[in-house]
């Protein structure tokens, strides 16, 4: 049985935290690189122009079109 009432007044207990760990100095490390040499090669293929028949297109390649009506 707990008896019910006005309770004593408690002793309160202060303790400080001890003061925090330094945290190290941030190295602050900048890295410049060298921009790399460029090597443009313009090479151009002339493949020509080959003259062709729609109908005869489709007729040679109609199952490999995705769509055989154009």
């Amino acid at each position: 049985w707990v008896q019910y009432g006005p309770q004593a007044k408690r002793r309160t207990l202060l303790q400080r935290a001890p003061a925090p760990a330094p945290y190290p100095a941030p190295r602050n490390v900048i890295i410049q690189y060298e921009q790399s040499p460029a090597r443009i090669v313009r090479q151009f293929q002339r493949l020509g122009v080959v003259a062709a028949s729609p109908s005869a297109y489709v007729q040679t390649y109609g199952l490999q079109l995705l769509d055989g009506a154009s």
